[in-house]
C-alpha cells in the first residue's frame, strides 16, 4: 500500500519559506510509531496491524479541516463514547484511531465490526443499487417492530429459536458474542 515517504519531515525554515512562497499549504500528519498493533473487535476477535505499513497519516488537511480518523477520536472521546459498532470495512481505520487515542492518553473504546449485509448471490446491499432502505420497507407497509425484528437477526442469532421479539425483548436478549462473524444474506422474500 501507498505509505508517505516523510520526505517533508525534516525541513529546514529555508526549505518551509520556500514552499509557502510558492503556495504550498502543508497538510499535519501523524508521525506513526512502527510496531504490531494488536486490538481486540468483539466479533472479528484479536486483530493484529503492522504500522510500518501504514505509515504517517493525515489528520489535518492543508485547507485546516481535520480528517476522519482525527476527529472521530475526539469526538468520540468527549462523547464519552464505550463501544464503536461499525461495517467491517472500517477496521483499517481502527489503528490509526488507535494511536489517536494512546497519543492523547485516551483509552480507547471497545470495538466491533459488524459483517456486511448482502443479497443473494453475495454482493453487499447498497442504496445505490436500488436496495430498499428502511424507509422504503415502512412505505410497503411494513411495520417499523417488523422490520427492525428482520435486521436485528440478520447476523445475530438468540439462544432459542424464537423469531418474533418485540424491542423491548432484543434489548434484554442481545448479547454481542452471538454476532457471526460471517455475511448475513437479506432474503426480500422473507
Amino acid at each position: 500500500p501507498y505509505k508517505y515517504s516523510r520526505k517533508c519531515m525534516n525541513l529546514t525554515a529555508e526549505e518551509k519559506a520556500e514552499l509557502k512562497a510558492k503556495g504550498i499549504v502543508p497538510s499535519i500528519r501523524f508521525k506513526v510509531d512502527y510496531k504490531e498493533l494488536i486490538f481486540n473487535d468483539l466479533v472479528k476477535g484479536e486483530l493484529k496491524f503492522d504500522t510500518s505499513l501504514i505509515g504517517d497519516f493525515a489528520i489535518m488537511k492543508s485547507n485546516g479541516t481535520p480528517t476522519y480518523n482525527f476527529a472521530v477520536v475526539i469526538d468520540d472521546h468527549l462523547m464519552e463514547i464505550s463501544h464503536v459498532l461499525r461495517g467491517e470495512e472500517h477496521i483499517t481505520n481502527t489503528p490509526k484511531q488507535i494511536m489517536v487515542y494512546e497519543a492523547f492518553g485516551w483509552e480507547s473504546p471497545e470495538y466491533i465490526h459488524l459483517p456486511h449485509i448482502v443479497k443473494e448471490g453475495g454482493k453487499k446491499i447498497s442504496k445505490r443499487d436500488g436496495d430498499s432502505t428502511f424507509m422504503d420497507l415502512y412505505n410497503m407497509g411494513y411495520l417499523p417492530e417488523a422490520i427492525i425484528n428482520y435486521l436485528a437477526l440478520l447476523g445475530w442469532s438468540p439462544e432459542d429459536n424464537q423469531e418474533i421479539y418485540t424491542i423491548d425483548e432484543l434489548i434484554e436478549k442481545f448479547n454481542v458474542k452471538r454476532i457471526n462473524n460471517s455475511p448475513a444474506v437479506y432474503d426480500i422474500k422473507k
